[in-house]
């Protein structure tokens, strides 16, 4: 994977957003092969400590990182037992769903109430996300599968990341403004989208001119505001996932994982899916430049070719305790 490290020039130290810094929905918290059986990662998300670990079985847990017992951190010194995670400071012990398992120096039956909080997990498609909620409630619907990962014909992930002084809301607003197309992205013509909300999922499609053609050439649906898969059909045939996890109220660890088709059975990306790849990359890090440095305006003076902007700020409210305005 590689990394663009965050830009400290921003000397802004206000929260800039009229809305809340973290979202409700699912977030990716790493690619499943990062955590092997038997290992913890120490992480910090949401403006806490957390960690990821994988029980002896295969069972992926994220949870919060401070022992409720004395306040340990389990992610430096701490250990698998079984299906248990141990605490470095007193051995105490915690199951994957945050009970207290063990004490080792406990003299009567009854434990103390003392319980790890975990969070909703959802591991699919070689991907480990987290349900973040400010209230605690349970999701009520799940990141989906994604077919194409592991599929003969393709290839991937190539991963890519910036950690990017950036709400989640400036990144998903991103696809809905058509117009930044042209004058960031150098595409040719305006392109033509169309934006439907069907309850947490904003979809969208794109077309173009291809020669003297109009065509499909992208296609996006968002999952929450953390968790979005796009699909080019031009000038190859890739699925990207954008993801955006909130560390704290400044900045978002922002990730693109491509799967690319080859559909001659290679094992690597030809030289056209790998100039593709890269100038998506490239077109990202521009993106990264402008969102960094600007002001977010609550009611903009939107005109027709902006695109559906204002569709996609109407279908995010949902993910706020006090709506967005």
């Amino acid at each position: 994977m590689s990394t663009l490290i965050k830009d400290d020039s921003t000397n802004s130290d206000k929260y800039r957003y009229p809305f809340e810094a973290y979202p409700t929905g699912w977030y990716l918290i790493a690619e499943s092969s990062k955590v092997k059986p038997g290992q913890i990662l120490p992480l910090r998300y949401f403006g806490r400590d957390i960690i990821l670990f994988r029980t002896e079985s295969g069972k992926a847990v994220v949870a919060d990182a401070h022992c409720p017992h004395m306040g340990a951190h389990l992610g430096y010194g701490g250990a698998i037992n079984g299906e248990n995670i141990k605490c470095p400071f007193h051995f105490w012990e915690f199951s994957s769903n945050g009970s207290c398992a063990s004490i080792p120096y406990q003299t009567s039956d009854k434990k103390p109430y003392a319980e790890l909080n975990t969070w909703p997990v959802n591991e699919t498609s070689g991907l480990v996300f987290a349900f973040f909620s400010p209230t605690g409630a349970e999701p009520e619907w799940q990141v989906p599968d994604e077919p194409a990962w592991g599929a003969n014909g393709w290839i991937g992930y190539e991963s890519f990341q910036w950690i990017a002084k950036v709400h989640v809301q400036e990144i998903a607003e991103n696809i809905p403004d058509i117009a930044h197309f042209v004058y960031v992205h150098d595409v040719p013509t305006m392109p033509k989208v169309t934006g439907d909300i069907k309850g947490h999922v904003y979809h969208q499609s794109m077309t173009n001119l291809v020669g003297k053609n109009e065509v499909k050439v992208l296609t996006h649906d968002a999952h929450g505001l953390g968790v979005a898969w796009l699909e080019a059909f031009i000038p190859v045939h890739y699925r990207l996932l954008v993801a955006v996890t909130p560390i704290d109220e400044f900045y978002s660890d922002l990730r693109l994982l491509f799967l690319v088709e080859e559909p001659e059975g290679g094992n690597e990306l030809s030289r056209l899916s790998r100039e593709t790849v890269d100038l998506v990359v490239e077109n990202t890090s521009r993106d990264v430049l402008i969102w960094e440095h600007k002001a977010y305006i609550k009611r903009p003076p939107l005109v027709q070719g902006d695109g559906p902007i204002g569709v996609l700020r109407r279908w995010s409210k949902q993910f706020y305790q006090s709506s967005a305005e």
